[in-house]
This record gives C-alpha cells, structure tokens and sequence, in this order.
C-alpha cells in the first residue's frame, strides 16, 4: 500500500539550477505565450495562462507527494502546461482548462515504464483532448500564428533558432529531429504529387513547412528527454516512423496528422517495451506492484471526478418547464408558395475562378420582412441569387394562411439577368428613407451596384416599388452582404450603414482601379500576371483586405443619400463585414453600432453625439474589440433581462476553428465613455458547438418573458456540383490552405478546388430556449425543427397576427423554410410604433419600451429597443413582441412606457392582453 501521509514525502523543494537546460525550454514557450497574447493575436487571456500553468504545477506537486512520497519542484509540469496553453484551444469556458490539465500531468503517473513516465504529457492530453475533448477543447487555429507574412516567417525562425541555440545540442536530439525533418519532406513531396490536381503544390508546401506549430512538435515536444530514444539508430526509426505515420493520417485526410503520428509511434514503442519486459525471465509484475498500480488508478479517480464534473457545465441539460414547450409545424414551399429552382450563377462565374466559385458565393441568400402594403400582415422579400430568375430578388405578399403571392419588381428586374454588367443582390432590408409612412426597400449586390426602391403602392393595394436614383449608389461598386439604418445624429431621418464584405477593387491595379467582379476577371497583362485573383482575405484571424464600410447621410433632397468622410467619422477599418447591428450600448440616446466581420476581430462602435464612432477595444485579446474570432451574425436583445441590450455573434466551432459564437453580455453604466461587456457564450450554454454557424434571430418563442436565439447552420455540401463518387472533406484543404501567409491565401488561384467537396454540410439548426436567464437549451429536435441544410439568414415574424414568433430561415442550395409557431395557452402584448417623422423617424429606430407588470405578486420588467436589421442575411418583424407567461398566471398593473429617439416619453396604462397597441408619436394615449 501507498503511505499518503504528507511527513513522509522525502526530498525538498529546491528550485533547480539555472544551468538547467529546461528552464531555457520553459522561458522560450512562456516568451512564445507572451507574443502571442500581445502581438500575435492567440485568443489567450492572462488568467487563462496563469491558471493553466499553476494548477498543473499544483498537481504535479500534489501527485508526486501522494504517490511516490517525493517533494518536487514542478519545472517539468510548467513547461508542460506552457505548451499545452500554445496549442489547445478551449472556448474561453474557464472549467475546460481542467481536463487538460489532468490528462497531462496523470499521464506521468499512470502510465509508467520502470517507474518513468513514457508518454509526452502534452502530446498525450493533446491528442487525448482531441478524441474525447467533444471540441470543446481542440487545438489552437494554426492561423493564429500569422499576423502577415513577416510576422509568419519571423516566429518560424524564432522557434527554430531559439532551441538550436539554447537547448537542442545539449539534449543531443539531433538524429531524430533530422531523420524526422528529412522524411516529413520527402513525404510532403509525394503528397504534392498525389494532391496536385486538387490544391497547388506550393500552398501545400508552405502550409507544411513553413508552420510554427510544426516547429514546436518537432523541436519541443517529440524531443523531450524524458520520453525519446537517447540511441543513435533509435532517434532515426522513431523520426522517420513519425513522419510516414503522419503521411498515413494526411491519406485519411486528418486535420491533427503530426500530433497523432507522435503519439502513435509513442504507444508502439511503449508496448514493445512492457511486452519485451513481461517476456523477459523476471518481467512479470509482482501482486505488490499490481496493487499499487490500481491504487495509483483509484486515487486519480478521486481527482477526475471533478474534472469530468466541470466539463459537463459544457452541457446545460436543465428541463424547460412543460407550459413553456411548444411546437413548430412546417410550412412546405408547395403550401407557402415560397418557391425555388436551382441556377446556374456557380457556372457563370469566371471560368478561371471556377474552382473556389462554391466557397465565393455561398453567401447571399437572405430575407427581409415588412408590412409592405399595410394590410396589417407581414410581408417577405428573397433575394435568393443562385437560383433561377424566376426566383430570384421576388417579393411575396402576404394572403394570410401563410400562403404568399409572388410580385416581380421590374425596376429590380432589369438588374438580374446579367451578373457581369449588373452583379447579384446579397442582401436586402426594408426602412422608411423619407417618412412617408410606407416601407422602401434597399437591396445590396456583390460585383455590382446596390440600389434602393421607393414604395410607391396604391390606395387599391396594387404593390409597386420604383427606384430611387441616388448618386453615391450610381457611382459606388459593392460587394453588400449587409446593410441597416437608423438616425446617426438624431435629426429625425433615417442613414444608411453599408457595408463591404470583400475589397471592392483589386489592389494590384494602382493606377487604373480595377472593380471585383468574379464574374469576369481582367485579362492577365504580362506572363506570370496573377492580380487579378488577389481577393480572398489575407488573414484567417486578422484580415484587413476587406472593403470600406460607409455611413450615407439622410440628405433629404434629391441626392437622398451621401457618404461621410470615414476618417472623420473613425471608420476606416476594412475587414470582412457580414452583419451589422444597432443598440443604445450605453444609453446616451445615441444609436451606437456592433459591426461582425469574418476573419478577424469585430468592431464595436460607440456613437459620439452623433458627430463620430470611437471604436471600442478591450486590454487583451478575447476582449471586446480584439476577438480574433470570425463574426458571421449580429443578433440584439436583452437576454439577462437587466435592462441593457446583449450581442450574440455566430461564429464556427469545428475541428482547426473550433471557437464558438459569442455571446457579450452588457454591463455599460448609462452615459459611460467606454463599452463594458462580458463573453459568457460559455457560462451560458450558448457556444454552438459542433456547428458551422450563420446568421441567428432573438426573440421570444415561448412567450415565457425571456428571448430565445434560433442559429442556422451548415456551410456546403456537394449536391450541386457532384464530381466524385463518394465527396470529399474541403475542411482538409482549408486546413491547410490556413497555414500559409497573406502571399499564398489571398490568391484565389492558389487555393484548392472544391467542386465535389464539402464542407460541415447540412447541419441541423438550433432552438437555444433561454432558461429563465440561467443558460440556454437546445430543443429544435423536441419542437420539431429537424431539417438539415445550409442554411444563412433567420427572420422572426408574426406572419398570422396570433402573438407568437414564426420562423423563416434561408437556405442558400435549397427552398426557403418556414415553420408555423404552434404554441397556446399564453398571454403576450405587442407593440408597432410610428415616430411623426419629424423628430423621430418614421420607423421609430431607437426608440425605446419597457413594459412594467405585476406577475403571480412578483413585480417585472421588460425591455425593448427599435431596430430593423436584427441578424446575418434576415431581417424580421420589428412590431416589438412581449412574451407575458402562461395564461394561468395572473398580470396586473401593466405599464407600458415609450421613449421616443429624440428623448421625449410617453406612458400608457394597459387594461387588455393578448392585442398589437399601434403608438404613434404625438397621439394622446
């Protein structure tokens, strides 16, 4: 038996020598931790690092003295956690930094050979965490390391030259970092070859060579003393067995080859040598080591019970309450008339960009809803631009029965015939520019011009939209993914916030600026000429090679809009915008703004007194403002029900991107200089795990009080380009593709082809039912939304007028989706403001409601902000919708209080339920 009791551990604590050769390891990847948190852009927080590194040494400690009676200073244990903290990613949820943790340092102890530990401890919880993690822990994105390509290639040299010179020669690794290097090549070869057809020869070599975190594997992990052959001849079969075991994995298109590889030749040799030792005369164990072995077992037991505790947080399984549940009922197009026909825009695309036309144009399919005819129903617009013409940019008035009647605009017509001369419509979104009362409609192309239309339907219900010739459109060529308005200086109009997703020139072209237009590139000018294909971002996690987003004034004259200046205003940032946001963060009475973009870091900005946006940025990155997450969504609401509005981004959380959406929590003071928000996606149960997400829509299903969020998934699969038998994973591509600097990525001809892949494809949507603000639970499957597609946008609209939430999603390959809300028994008020169109706008953007009751004797709160576009690729109802609970409990007292966007209030006392109140501006309530 094991003697736990602490005074007869043996040894001291004695902090070991400075000549040490493992102090130097620890100080490089620490330094490496440093830059990565303050140059580099690793989405790591100080406490992260800290805590990572402490416990770890802690359990080594603690370990040490409980089963081998030894004091220890944990040296090894740091340098362990270090790189642990290097390459795994764990979605900012503080408890998932316990899992790895345990594994790495159990490792030490459980699995032995001759009372030594055979295993890399961070190899081993790597590869551990990658398998069971449930990628909620995973590797760091490689990208990560790439701020530009100086910055690529100088941290490559740095980890190479650093542990050449300070601590490689003294650990004589060198015939297995060789032997290893020489046969990673020369397998890297071959695979160019079997590949080339597939990925250009020089993106995989790159991607392959040139990676820091290849560097890492090869000079700090597999090396490790401890646990690699000090023999000649065994230094080279354990280097060359690495690197064909990771060709291996490479053919069954893994994404974690190198790390698989290491510990796969490391399980071989280990049970070489337990087999050659229990084979041996004397090798058997005897029953007092046995015991002792499954004493070691039990008591790690004891310590991973709270591991395993914490790792279930992951999971928020909490029971709804059954009055809360309800159903979706879907509504087939053939019923809806939302119809669809697949087109041939994927085709039409510059036959030189045919290869990554999928990747280019698996966006755009979006959904904008509104009372277009004041018949007092919903109506939809779908820009749907791979599908037929037929199809494609149709409005679908409402004729109750959630059946619609298709209407062609043919002042928007004209523009969807010809995708070279005109582009396509991406998105589009409803508002009322001139306050007239009626709802115009601006539509947003990629490799075109964007337009807008004014309504101009007739007392007879007749539907007619004419556009609106505004200069800085007629002159301005868009790659418009995204778009929305509200009244910047509170001068009573409406301005437009146009965004850019891609550059919309090609920046090779200095002299003659060249417009993007994918479906017809320029024509090469010299041998070797390869501007015409330098569009795709320049960064997987920083990418600045965007287009400029612009603010259009309200002019209220026959320009109707112009741009301001953007350095004067503070928007001259130029990433990758898909989805953009409005909110009163710190309710100032100036609308303020929350801009996600993919690649890279978000921008939050604060509106000045309606003067000029200061962008908001946080200490670290993982902060607000220094995300370096991809931002596909921005959906706003009071989830927490603290009076103050919340953002929710939808992000990708897959294997090599594993980073989740996220979920900011406000906690701004009023009037506050500065931003103050938290990311608790985490804590919240709000991370979409497993899942490629896009846009997301909050509101309340269940009438319950609180705001739900609904996320469309699923990126491509390969149904419309079917080249092979059986398809293939793209994310292996991408993965490699993500490894490369700027000078290789932002080159469409330099990426793989992935006609006949897929990538996450069809993924089933999410119901994330807000629990009472304690987290979310998903429950699409038990409410019966159950497709899998790829879908984009998520509009929420009361299609019906019965006081709950439908559902409309886009699919970007298929038929929109409609599901009908079925749900009963509950009590709900909703309010539809109209400013006068004076001092407030027509639509009432930034105007503000908080409904105040009595429910059961407990008193509550409510609160509310105007918006129109409220998510990626959709926008909804924007009526405001207050869930007030189930019909058995009784509402008394309620109050219902508007502040209108110029600060003046109005309150209205509420005697009947269940009804729409129309407010509008300056009527006596």
């Amino acid at each position: 038996m094991i003697n736990l009791k602490p005074n007869t551990w043996t040894g001291s604590y004695s902090i070991p020598p400075a000549g040490d050769v493992r102090w130097r390891a620890f100080g490089l990847l620490f330094l490496y931790l440093i830059l990565g948190m303050t140059i580099l852009g690793f989405s790591r927080q100080p406490l992260h690092i800290f805590i990572l590194i402490a416990s770890g040494a802690l359990l080594d400690v603690v370990l040490s003295g409980l089963l081998r009676s030894r004091k220890i200073f944990p040296l090894s244990a740091m340098i362990s956690c270090s790189s642990l903290a290097l390459i795994l990613n764990w979605s900012f949820g503080m408890h998932n930094l316990w899992l790895p943790v345990f594994i790495c340092i159990a490792s030490k102890y459980l699995i032995t050979l001759n009372g030594k530990h055979f295993f890399n401890p961070s190899l081993f919880a790597i590869c551990v965490c990658l398998i069971l993690g449930e990628e909620f822990v995973t590797l760091a994105p490689a990208y990560q390391w790439y701020g530009s390509a100086e910055t690529a290639w100088l941290m490559g040299f740095f980890i190479v030259t650093g542990a050449l010179f300070l601590f490689v020669f003294k650990i004589k690794r060198g015939w297995l970092i060789g032997s290893f290097l020489i046969t990673f090549f020369l397998q890297t070869l071959y695979r160019a070859y079997v590949m080339e057809h597939i990925i250009p020869w020089e993106t995989l070599f790159l991607s392959s060579l040139t990676s820091p975190a290849f560097y890492l594997f090869t000079f700090y992990m597999i090396t490790d003393p401890a646990t690699s052959p000090g023999k000649r001849s065994d230094q080279i079969l354990v280097g060359v067995f690495i690197a064909l075991f990771d060709l291996l994995f490479h053919l069954k298109y893994s994404l974690y080859t190198f790390f698989f590889a290491g510990l796969t030749v490391a399980g071989i040799r280990y049970i070489y040598f337990l087999a050659k030792q229990l084979l041996s005369k004397d090798g058997f164990y005897p029953l007092s080591a046995i015991k002792a072995k499954a004493s070691h077992a039990g008591l790690l037991l004891v310590f991973f019970i709270p591991v395993i505790l914490a790792f279930q947080l992951n999971k928020n399984e909490a029971l709804i309450p059954h009055e809360d549940l309800f159903s979706l009922e879907n509504v087939t197009h053939e019923h809806s008339g939302l119809g669809w026909a697949k087109g041939d825009l994927l085709e039409n695309t510059d036959p030189r960009l045919a290869h990554v036309a999928k990747w280019i144009l698996s966006v755009g399919d979006a959904s904008a809803i509104a009372d277009v005819n004041h018949d007092g129903l919903p109506d939809i617009f779908l820009t749907q631009p791979l599908k037929t013409a037929e199809w494609k940019a149709k409005l679908y008035i409402n004729q109750g029965d959630f059946r619609f009647e298709k209407v062609s605009i043919p002042d928007l017509d004209r523009y969807l015939d010809d995708p070279v001369k005109y582009g396509v419509p991406g998105f589009a979104f409803f508002m009322d520019y001139d306050n007239d009362g009626d709802k115009d409609l601006f539509v947003g192309f990629g490799f075109g011009k964007s337009h807008l239309f004014e309504n101009k339907s007739t007392a007879d219900g007749k539907v007619v939209f004419k556009e609106v010739k505004v200069p800085f459109l007629e002159n301005q060529h868009t790659i418009c993914l995204a778009a929305n308005a509200f009244d910047f200086d509170n001068d009573g109009f409406l301005d437009l916030f146009l965004t850019n997703t891609l550059p919309t020139h090609l920046p090779g072209y200095k002299e003659n600026p060249e417009p993007l237009n994918i479906f017809k590139l320029p024509e090469a000018a010299y041998e070797g000429d390869e501007r015409m294909f330098q569009f795709m971002h320049e960064s997987w996690h920083n990418a600045n090679n965007g287009g400029l987003n612009y603010l259009l004034k309200n002019t209220r004259d026959s320009s109707v809009f112009s741009s301001l200046n953007n350095d004067e205003i503070g928007l001259q940032a130029t990433r990758w915008s898909l989805a953009v946001g409005t909110l009163d963060i710190n309710n100032d009475g100036f609308t303020d703004i929350y801009v996600a973009n993919d690649f890279g870091r978000d921008d939050c900005y604060l509106n000045m007194e309606g003067k000029y946006f200061e962008r908001q940025e946080g200490e670290f990155y993982g902060d607000l403002g220094l995300d370096t997450y991809k931002g596909m969504n921005v959906s706003v609401g009071d989830l927490d029900r603290n009076g103050k509005e919340d953002i929710y981004i939808s992000n990708v959380h897959h294997a090599m991107q594993a980073e989740g959406s996220l979920l900011w929590m406000n906690f701004t003071e009023d009037e506050a200089p500065k931003a103050n928000f938290k990311e608790q996606a985490s804590q919240l149960n709000a991370l979409n795990t497993n899942r490629f997400g896009w846009g997301a829509a909050v509101g309340d299903l269940n009438l319950n009080g609180w705001q739900d969020v609904i996320q469309a998934n699923g990126m491509v699969d390969a149904s419309w380009d079917p080249k092979f038998e059986k398809p293939t994973d793209y994310w292996y591509y991408q993965a490699q593709i993500a490894r490369t600097g700027p000078e290789v990525h932002s080159f469409a001809n330099k990426w793989a082809d992935i006609r006949g892949c897929f990538i996450y494809p069809n993924e089933p949507d999410r119901v994330m039912i807000n629990n009472y603000g304690k987290g979310f639970v998903d429950l699409a499957e038990q409410l019966n939304l159950t497709h899998q597609a790829n879908t984009r946008g998520v509009a929420l609209a009361d299609f019906d007028n019965d006081g709950d939430l439908d559902i409309l999603i886009t699919n970007q390959f298929g038929a929109p989706i409609l599901y009908k809300n079925k749900l009963e028994n509950h009590q709900w008020l909703a309010v539809s403001l109209s400013g006068n169109g004076i001092t407030t706008n027509s639509d009432a953007v930034g105007s503000k409601v908080w409904i105040s009751y009595t429910l059961e004797g407990e008193k509550q709160t409510q609160y509310r902000e105007q918006r129109l576009v409220n998510g990626f690729s959709a926008m909804g109802d924007n009526r405001l919708l207050f869930g007030l609970g189930h019909k058995k409990y009784k509402v008394e007292n309620l109050q219902l209080k508007v502040q209108w966007h110029n600060g003046e209030q109005q309150v209205l006392n509420v005697d009947e339920l269940n009804q729409y109140l129309e407010i509008n501006q300056g009527l006596k309530l």
